[in-house]
Order: C-alpha cells, then sequence, then structure tokens
C-alpha cells in the first residue's frame, strides 16, 4: 500500500520553481519521503530500474533498489514513530520472516512490474499509528501500522497484509513506477519550464501551473498504482500457498475493508486513488481461491466468525446452561447430559454448528424427531428432552428456534459473499 505525497507546490524564481517542480515529480506518486540520493534524478532512476531486471542469486552490498530502500527507510525511521512492545514486534517479525523466506526462493509471476526474483534481506517494523495501513519501500523494508494490528483478527489475515507487501518489493513495483515517472517528467519539463519563463516573479499562475502538473502527474500514474496494487493483492495470495498460513486470510482482511468501504461511504478519491475499490479487491480474490480450489471457510480464518460458549442460568427454572451464541446470534442453549459436563457438550456442540454453517446449513435441515424428543440436523442429535425441560420448552420450539437462528446467520454470511 503506497503512501502518497499530496502536498501543493508553488515558485519564486525560475531556479526556485524548477526546484520545487522536480522535488515535486519525484514525490508525486512515490512513497512520502522517497529522495534519490545522489546523481540525476534520471541517471539515479536509470540505475535502480536496470538493476530489478538483472538476475543474481544474491545483490551485492550496495545494490542500488536495496540502497534506494534502505536510506529513505533511515529517513523513513526518523519521520515516524515505532512501537518496540516486543509481542508486537516479535509477531509481525515472525510471520513476516516466514513468508519473506519463500518470497526469496519461489518465483511468484508478477501480473505488473518484474518477476526476476532477487533475494532481498527483510526487515519489518511497526509504527505507533492508528490507521489501518502498511507500506512498503524497494529493496524489502516494510512497514505496518499499529493500527492495522489491531484490525486484523488472526495471523492469517496479518499474513496476508504482509505477503501483499512483501510481492511489492518481491516485484519491483516502486522501481517500474520510477522508469514510467521518469518518462513523463522527461516530456513535460521543457513545457513547464516555458511556463515559469512566461509567468516570471513567482505569480499565483505559476503555483496553480506547477501544482496543474504535479496532477497531471499522478493522474497519468494512477493507473500503474491501481495494477501495482491488483499485482500485490494477487502475489501476496499465491506466496500464502506455499507456507502454512491460510489464503483465505488475505481475502478475509479484503472483505471486512471492502464492508467498512460501504458503510464509510467516502466517496470516490478520484486521481488519488490508488487502489482499486475495495469490493473489486475482495472479488478478485474469490475468485483467484477459487480457481486454486482453496475453500472459502472464513470461520478458520476470522475467530469472531465462530460459534462462541458462554454460561447463564434459566430465569424460569434456575437451570445451569450453555448459551451458543455466533455473530451476535443465540443459537440456542443447552444443558449437562449425556454423561458430558456443561462445557464439554456446549464445546462439542459449538464445533459442529462451526461445521455445518461453513457448509450451507439451511433451516429446513433442524427439526425434531418423530416422536419429539430430539432435535436433529443431518441424522445428529443436538437438543434432547433435558434441554428443553432445563428451559420449560417443548423440542418442537428448541427446533424452531435454532432454525430461526441459522436463518439470520446465514442471511448476515451472505451480505459478506455479495462482494
Amino acid at each position: 500500500m503506497y503512501l502518497i505525497n499530496r502536498q501543493g507546490v508553488s515558485g519564486r524564481s525560475i531556479q526556485h520553481g524548477l526546484a520545487v517542480l522536480q522535488k515535486a515529480f519525484i514525490g508525486g506518486l512515490i512513497i512520502a519521503g522517497l529522495i534519490l540520493p545522489g546523481g540525476t534524478y534520471a541517471q539515479q532512476a536509470s540505475a535502480a530500474a536496470s538493476s530489478s531486471v538483472s538476475k543474481s542469486d544474491k545483490p551485492p552490498a550496495e545494490d542500488p533498489e536495496v540502497k534506494l530502500g534502505r536510506e529513505n527507510a533511515e529517513e523513513n525511521d526518523k519521520q515516524v514513530k515505532l512501537v518496540t512492545t516486543a509481542a508486537l514486534v516479535e509477531r509481525v517479525n515472525r510471520i513476516g520472516q516466514e513468508l519473506a523466506d519463500v518470497a526469496n526462493k519461489v518465483p511468484i509471476p508478477a501480473l505488473w512490474g518484474s518477476s526476476v526474483l532477487k533475494q532481498f534481506h527483510y526487515t519489518f517494523k511497526v509504527v505507533d499509528d492508528k490507521d489501518v495501513n502498511a507500506y512498503s519501500l524497494p529493496g524489502g523494508f516494510i512497514y505496518v501500522n499499529k493500527g492495522l494490528l489491531d484490525y486484523v483478527r488472526s495471523d492469517d489475515e496479518l499474513a496476508g497484509v504482509l505477503a501483499h507487501e512483501i510481492t511489492h518489493a518481491n516485484h519491483h513495483h516502486m522501481m517500474k513506477l520510477i522508469r514510467e515517472q521518469s518518462k513523463i517528467n522527461s516530456s513535460l519539463l521543457p513545457l513547464l519550464l516555458a511556463i515559469l519563463i512566461a509567468h516570471p516573479g513567482g505569480t499565483q499562475g505559476t503555483a496553480q501551473a506547477l501544482m496543474a502538473s504535479q496532477l497531471y502527474t499522478v493522474a497519468k500514474l494512477n493507473s500503474f498504482g491501481v495494477d501495482a496494487e491488483k499485482d500485490a493483492d494477487h502475489g501476496g495470495l499465491i506466496l500464502m500457498t506455499h507456507t502454512h498460513y491460510n489464503p483465505v486470510g488475505l481475502y478475509s482482511f479484503m472483505l471486512r475493508l471492502a464492508v467498512d468501504e460501504r458503510n464509510k461511504s467516502r466517496g470516490d478519491l478520484g486521481i488519488y486513488r490508488t487502489h482499486p475499490p475495495g469490493e473489486d479487491r475482495a472479488q478478485a480474490a474469490r475468485e483467484l481461491l477459487s480457481e486454486l480450489h482453496i475453500p472459502l471457510n472464513l470461520i478458520e480464518v476470522d475467530p469472531t466468525l465462530q460459534a462462541i460458549v458462554t454460561f447463564t442460568k434459566d430465569t424460569g427454572t434456575g437451570a445451569d446452561l450453555a448459551e451458543i451464541h455466533m455473530r451476535g446470534v443465540v443459537m440456542c442453549r443447552l444443558t449437562s447430559s449425556e454423561g458430558l459436563t456443561l462445557k464439554e457438550r456446549a464445546d462439542r456442540l459449538a464445533k459442529k454448528l462451526n461445521g455445518w454453517l461453513d457448509s450451507r446449513l439451511q433451516p429446513f435441515e433442524i427439526k425434531p424427531n418423530q416422536d419429539q424428543t430430539r432435535v436433529i440436523i443431518r441424522g445428529v442429535t443436538v437438543l434432547t428432552e433435558a434441554d428443553a425441560a432445563a428451559q420449560n420448552k417443548t423440542i418442537s420450539t428448541l427446533a424452531h428456534e435454532l432454525g430461526a437462528s441459522v436463518m439470520a446467520i446465514n442471511q448476515r454470511q451472505q451480505l459478506d459473499r455479495d462482494f
């Protein structure tokens, strides 16, 4: 996820205007704070970009791409506050290094960028920022905001985000962006120089012209940003298939972002949009999972979607009951029986319900047996006369309540699948 420098530009002389313009061009669609160290912009861009297409098992210490990322990572570290909490740093680094080890060994074809495999020494740092975001610098320098760590619901989801960022580096996206931006800069500079000469003295028209040129650059490169994000999503999911992390975690994360995006109704981001819309990203991930024949079991990567067991007392009978609920919906209540403790029985039923709901359990599959002594799902007894008596209800009533709960949960799940 690339950051965008949205700062405007202005000028008081031809020399100052050109200096600001060059700075704006370099920062326009590249990670905020990215500065090319030494030499001219074109020379550095050419050297760095060329290095991304040369094969080597181990890049040299001063590989231009790595140097560019390292020096800007040092600058970035001066501008942000890094989290040092051991547990958070260890979690990100542990998952990140597992993925990085695979990325350094297994070629992942690029849809955009370069598929040339370079072995980077990846580093992972946590930024003290509440925004749900992560970003990468060339050469394998990955940053994760604390807000994102609070947002993900499992290691699988976090692995999905890290795999996405690793793919940005692995497919040399920044190098391609630099090459493309350099082409546009070369064609625009003569025109803008003429504009500056025509408006000496730093007039308002000059500032507007400079701003317009920057917006033009961003607009022209915007499609490259979207393509880079699509490739990072695609490559990140493929990368996860070579690890023990569930690739559905990336889809689960995207799905929740898409839901939040829809609920917030933020409107179109225009030329500043460098990510595809959340719904499109979630749909693309879903289609790729289907092509790879990976089951779409969201429960496995999002614990909040699992059936949860709590304990209560019936207000009428005073019986101790276990209550199983999911997504805020109470599914059923039961008591201890069949030689099992209350917790043992509830945990077993919760596990069964998780599996059934993942396989699209329907309300009509929940019914009493003929003599009205048990509630049955797919031939398995789930509730008994003891459960009915503990709540002063009939077996038929328990079956109806459980069926209504399943219908409500299915409707909520369908809303997720609509993306």
